[in-house]
């Protein structure tokens, strides 16, 4: 199939007949305020465990390949989770989730504190991964299905901005918190307090779905024509590949800055000038919304992928903290746009009852990517400037998305 929208999804009407929609009054404070809670655990324990792990006494290379086998583990699960979650409804999933994935951090504590060796550690963790609830593209569909019922297409735009923007507020908190806990507490008793966290941010979200019985999507399978819904698959794989490269620059950056923070007996550093690069992010996420329509989404991305380029060539040169700040937050600005405006494309082309499947098949591509940067970067980074190799493939990585967004279809 084309990159036409499928005749499962609503027409989209002209902006100029609908009025400009509040995220406040249509979604609701409870919801605003529970999803962001409920994925900032994500971002804590992706840090958090590299930490846990190399604090431990286990070598960073191991606390690299941990993240790697956090985000294959969750690669792998998304698309069913999204699938379950548009058939069943997503109270039911991220319970499920939720319970699994403290499993498996029990699991990594015993294996870490019981010596039971690397595999049982990457084993627990890919489960930990494995179980991630996928709040933020649940999210993102529930926006889109209410822009949808609405007829209100400056929703959307207005909503996947903001989604990029907590996601990347969440970004900046999550490693943060996780260099001060393990820097302050220690491993253990950090690996703990992530633990709770991770059952109250998200109990928090599940609280909110329990109240609201009408976040279920529609169960069938078949369009109104009674024809099963094909998906775009020619019109998806610029977008997941973009995500790719944006989830290559997080993995490979706060890989390469814990090597040279650790080198430079400064690790309390790393979640603070890494968090740099979620304020970038969180910047262009509320900017790019802004632009003109008539600038299209593959020049976003080309864009992105230019000053992410960029930004990975001038870490290589190992600057001060000061500067370090200042690129990590150009970094973020390129990640941002490219996240933005990939997401924007799959919600063009998403058929409306395959919303959360197609927004997690994104979740797979950015959680791939970093876990392809956070592993590459902890092999490359006995010599830290190497680090950051990966962040600059991504870069480029980016640019050919980019292109083939604005390229290869008839329209962005």
């Amino acid at each position: 199939p084309d990159a036409s929208p499928t005749p499962d999804a609503s027409p989209t009407p002209n902006p100029s007949d609908t009025p400009r929609t509040s995220l406040i009054r249509t979604g609701g404070w409870p919801f605003l305020i529970t999803s962001f809670i409920g994925r900032v655990p994500a971002s804590t324990l992706q840090l958090g465990l590299l930490l846990y792990v190399s604090a431990s006494g286990l070598g960073l290379g191991l606390g690299g390949l941990t993240i790697a086998a956090i985000g294959i583990g969750s690669a792998l699960s998304a698309p069913m989770i999204g699938r379950l979650a548009d058939r069943y409804g997503p109270l039911p999933v991220i319970a499920s989730c939720t319970v699994i994935q403290v499993l498996g951090l029990l699991g990594i504590y015993t294996a870490v504190n019981g010596g039971a060796g690397a595999p049982v550690v990457l084993g627990c963790a890919a489960v930990v991964g494995f179980a991630n609830p996928q709040t933020g593209p649940i999210a993102r569909a529930h926006w889109s299905r209410l822009a949808r019922q609405h007829r209100t297409p400056d929703l959307i735009r207005t909503a996947l901005g903001y989604e990029s923007a907590v996601d990347e507020l969440g970004f900046i908190l999550g490693p943060v918190l996780a260099s001060l806990l393990v820097g302050l507490l220690g491993p253990n008793p950090a690996l703990w307090v992530m633990l709770a966290f991770t059952v109250l941010g998200q109990g928090l979200f599940l609280a909110y779905l329990a109240t609201r019985r009408n976040t279920r999507t529609p169960r069938e399978t078949t369009s109104p024509e009674g024809e099963r819904i094909r998906l775009p698959w020619a019109a998806m794989w610029s977008p997941v590949l973009s995500v790719f490269a944006a989830g290559t620059t997080f993995g490979a950056t706060q890989t390469a800055l814990t090597a040279v923070f650790d080198e430079r007996g400064r690790p309390e550093l790393t979640g603070l000038v890494y968090g740099c690069v979620g304020v970038g992010s969180a910047i262009a996420s509320l900017l790019v919304v802004r632009l003109s329509p008539r600038v299209p989404l593959g020049v976003r991305v080309l864009g992105g992928g230019v000053l992410v380029l960029i930004g990975g060539l001038a870490m290589m040169t190992l600057p001060a903290v000061g500067p370090a700040i200042a690129i990590s937050i150009l970094l973020g600005l390129g990640v941002g746009s490219i996240i933005v405006s990939s997401y924007t494309r799959m919600e063009q082309i998403a058929p409306s009852r395959r919303l959360s499947s197609m927004m997690t098949l994104l979740a797979t591509g950015l959680t791939l990517g970093i876990s392809a940067g956070a592993a590459v970067a902890g092999w490359l980074a006995r010599e830290p400037a190497h680090g950051f190799w990966p962040t600059a493939v991504a870069g480029v990585l980016a640019i050919v998305a980019g292109v083939s967004f604005r390229f290869g279809r008839a329209r962005d």
